[in-house]
């Protein structure tokens, strides 16, 4: 995806089916436009669902923003690959990654590789990466006020894959890609 000055770019997926699911995006910034990504991986058994991205701010004043959750149990994998690539004279630029991943089972794995390249002075550029397990004290304290462990799970789970889609405005569309998410984790477990 190639973005004029000041366009905007918004891409959500779920990568939630087939034994294995991988979704590669390359896009180049222009001067003050902006690319949002909001992605979700979840997969048991012997699955590999994986996101390799690679966001070139060739110009000045651009942002990105990109979020992936991912949920696996399983021998399940989850994997994320996510590039910033700012050029010398991209001045002004913000770009930020965050993944996160939730391993339901001994023997799930998540990976996350993100890297930034920069050669302008003046930017902004953030990334991150965790990997855990559920809370055990929130699912206790929700157990404590007689919800069931496995809508406890499912509370817990869903507040987490919704992270991803936080900046999805349509609220039937963010409510539809959560549903498809969730309904592979109720399958599996």
């Amino acid at each position: 995806v190639t973005l004029g000055e000041g366009a905007r770019c918004e891409l959500y997926a779920v990568l939630a089916a087939a034994e294995y699911a991988r979704l590669e995006i390359e896009v180049t910034l222009g001067k003050g436009a902006h690319f949002e990504f909001g992605g979700i991986t979840v997969g048991g058994r012997d699955t590999v669902r994986e996101f390799v991205t690679r966001t070139i701010h060739a110009e000045p004043e651009a942002t990105s923003n990109q979020t992936v959750r991912a949920v696996h149990w399983g021998h399940g994998t989850g994997n994320f690959l996510g590039n910033i690539d700012v050029v010398r004279h991209a001045q002004k630029t913000d770009a930020a990654q965050d993944f996160k991943g939730l391993l339901l089972e001994k023997g799930a794995s998540v990976n996350a590789v993100p890297q930034l390249e920069i050669f302008a002075d003046d930017v902004k550029c953030a990334h991150g990466a965790s990997v855990g397990q559920l809370d055990e004290t929130a699912r206790f304290y929700m157990a404590a006020r007689g919800v069931s462990p496995d809508l406890a799970r499912r509370l817990l789970v869903q507040a987490f894959l919704g992270d991803a889609l936080v900046a999805l405005e349509d609220d039937e569309t963010r409510e539809a890609m959560l549903k498809v998410a969730l309904d592979k984790v109720d399958r599996a477990l």
